[in-house]
């Protein structure tokens, strides 16, 4: 071994690097390099346009759903997968918490809405324009990003995916010039009685004209530029000391301890958390936004979209 390197010390970092856990096959690339920063919400008499084409991953997957949960622990904000993306017999710490949470008193209620398990889609996404660019050094327009959409999006993709007779089917997807470009118009809703103010889509809809993104060429590089969706949400998942460690923290540990048991032995769960929502008093109410996955989360002055935090969780 050259002179110039300590033998003890380069053994010690192979065995640091042996023991680590391999980065996903994407490159370990930064969350904000793959994924589209949220899109921004409009006003109620002027939504925010922007432009693009869903597209197939290189594995021909067009989107998938994920559940994940998101709570705030100190000033801290937690992300986590929930294990139920992968099959609903899937055992998840924090859908137990939420489901025994909901079960005590007004307080604790409250507290389930905060862990309660959400979901969101995810899909590759050609974007020919998004109006931040004009303000933004950075530009997206012209690239491929991985957009994590709420149901309210999927909604008008499931209508041309299952509307065999009207509906534009897999051409919603092609690149190629029988491809239509999907027209996401983010306007914002009236203030609900509890104020808040929520992203509305409901303009949102595909061009009435299809056309290719490219030459022919151009889309070859566009297509061997999407991302993996399956390895992707596999690298959202987090190690279980992570989640035993905020567990303890919020001393939730007692409430799990028997239900991992039984999950480890019958490879079960039981336990849901589709519960209702409430309001800030825990008292069980029907929601103008009820089973929206666009849940606020109410940190006092404010209230921050989900959406809105994820971009802060690059480092986790």
């Amino acid at each position: 071994m050259s002179k110039w390197i300590n033998k003890d010390l380069f053994n010690q970092f192979a065995n640091q690097k042996k023991q680590e856990k391999d980065a996903p096959s994407g490159g370990g690339m930064m969350r904000s390099d793959m994924v589209w920063r949220t899109p921004e919400k409009g006003t109620a008499d002027r939504a925010k346009v922007y432009e693009g084409r869903f597209l197939v991953d290189p594995k021909g997957v067009f989107y998938k759903k994920f559940y994940y949960h998101m709570f705030q622990v100190g000033d801290k904000w937690q992300f986590f997968l929930c294990p139920k993306t992968f099959g609903f017999d899937e055992y998840c710490d924090l859908c137990t918490v939420t489901s025994k949470l909901y079960m005590g008193d007004s307080s604790d209620k409250k507290s389930a809405y905060q862990f309660k398990r959400k979901e969101k889609f995810v899909g590759n996404f050609y974007i020919v324009s998004d109006p931040r660019d004009a303000e933004n050094d950075e530009k997206v327009g012209g690239t491929v990003k991985l957009y994590e959409f709420p149901g309210k999006v999927e909604v008008k993709l499931k209508e041309q995916i299952t509307d065999t007779q009207n509906g534009l089917g897999p051409a919603i997807f092609d690149p190629g010039p029988d491809g239509f470009n999907f027209i996401l118009k983010v306007g914002a809703t009236k203030k609900d009685r509890n104020g808040n103010i929520w992203p509305d889509y409901g303009l949102s809809d595909f061009s009435r004209r299809s056309g290719a993104l490219g030459t022919e060429k151009e889309i070859n590089d566009i297509m061997a530029s999407t991302y993996d969706i399956d390895e992707y949400i596999q690298s959202r998942e987090r190690p279980e000391e992570d989640i035993m460690s905020v567990l303890k923290q919020l001393m939730f540990e007692d409430l799990v301890k028997s239900d991992r048991k039984m999950a480890a032995s019958l490879k079960s769960d039981a336990i849901d958390d589709d519960i209702p929502d409430f309001d800030k008093k825990g008292k069980v109410e029907i929601l103008e936004n009820q089973g929206s996955d666009e849940v606020p989360f109410d940190t006092g002055d404010e209230v921050i979209d989900t959406d809105e935090l994820l971009k802060q969780l690059d480092d986790i």
